[in-house]
C-alpha cells in the first residue's frame, strides 16, 4: 500500500510540473489542455486530414490511386514544378485556415510546423523562398498577408532566406468559377518582380495558404521562370481537391 501511495504522488508531482512547464499551452483545436509543446492533443491529431496517401507528383493533390500525375495535369501542365499540401482543405482545416486569414495570426507557427517536412524533403535542395503577395489595398484591409507570416516562420526554422521582390500589381477576380482560358487571361500581368537577377540560377520554394485553382501560383511561377529562377516548387498548407477524381485515363 506504501508503495501505491508512493507512486500515486509521484504521478501528481510530475503531473503538477507538467502543469507549469506547459502553462497555458492548449489544443489550437479543441481548445483542451496540452502538456507538451505539440499544437494539437490526440484526438484531434487524429481527425486532422493529413494529405498523407496517394498525391500527383506535379501539383501535390490527394488522388485516389498511385498514378504519378492527375489528368489535370496531363492536360495542363503547371508553370511550377513540384507542389505539396500538408493538409486536404476540408473539415477542421477549412475553419482553422479561414481564423488564420480573419485575425488568428498565431496559427502561423502552428501551419509552418507542418509544413516544415517537405521542405526537409522534397524541397531540400531549395536556395530561397518567397511568398505569394496581395495588392496593397487588400493587405491594409487585412491587416497581414498571412502568406508572408508563414514564409518568415518557414524562414525562421530553416534558415532559407525570403527574396522579398515580388509585387501584386491589381486586384484579380475570383478564379473558381472561370474557365481555364480566363484564369490564365485573368491573372496574366498582375504579378510584378521589383528584381530578377536574385533569382537567375535558383531554386525557390513558393509559399501560400491553400491551392485553389492553382492558377494564381502557376502564373507566379512563369514570372519566376522569366527572371532565370532554375526550379520553382510550391508550398501550402492545404489544396482543395480537383473537381473530378483522377484516377484513371477514362
Amino acid at each position: 500500500m506504501a508503495e501505491k501511495g508512493k507512486s500515486h504522488r509521484i504521478g501528481q508531482w510530475v503531473e503538477s510540473l507538467l502543469k507549469t512547464l506547459f502553462e497555458g499551452n492548449t489544443c489550437v483545436s479543441c481548445g483542451a489542455d496540452l502538456y507538451s509543446t505539440e499544437h494539437f492533443c490526440e484526438h484531434c491529431l487524429d481527425e486532422l486530414p493529413f494529405n498523407a496517401g496517394y498525391v500527383c507528383s506535379k501539383c501535390g493533390r490527394a488522388i485516389k490511386e498511385d498514378y504519378p500525375v492527375c489528368l489535370e495535369c496531363k492536360a495542363d501542365m503547371p508553370s511550377y514544378d513540384e507542389a505539396r499540401s500538408a493538409f486536404r482543405y476540408e473539415g477542421e482545416m477549412i475553419r482553422l485556415i479561414r481564423k488564420f486569414k480573419t485575425g488568428g495570426k498565431y496559427l502561423a507557427e502552428v501551419f509552418a510546423d507542418s509544413m516544415l517536412r517537405f521542405v526537409h524533403s522534397d524541397f531540400s535542395d531549395a536556395d530561397c523562398l518567397v511568398y505569394v503577395p496581395m495588392t496593397e489595398s487588400a493587405e491594409k484591409k487585412r491587416g497581414y498577408n498571412q502568406s508572408r507570416l508563414l514564409a518568415e516562420k518557414i524562414s525562421e526554422k530553416t534558415k532559407l532566406p525570403i527574396k522579398d521582390a515580388l509585387q501584386k500589381t491589381r486586384e484579380t477576380a475570383a478564379q473558381k468559377e472561370l474557365t481555364r482560358r480566363e484564369r490564365v487571361q485573368n491573372l496574366r500581368g498582375s504579378f510584378h518582380l521589383t528584381a530578377r537577377k536574385i533569382f537567375q540560377g535558383k531554386k525557390v520554394i513558393l509559399i501560400d495558404d491553400v491551392m485553389t485553382t492553382g492558377a494564381t501560383s502557376s502564373e507566379i511561377a512563369r514570372v519566376l521562370r522569366g527572371a532565370g529562377a532554375k526550379k520553382i516548387y510550391l508550398l501550402t498548407i492545404a489544396s482543395v481537391a480537383r473537381k473530378e477524381e483522377n484516377t484513371s485515363e477514362k
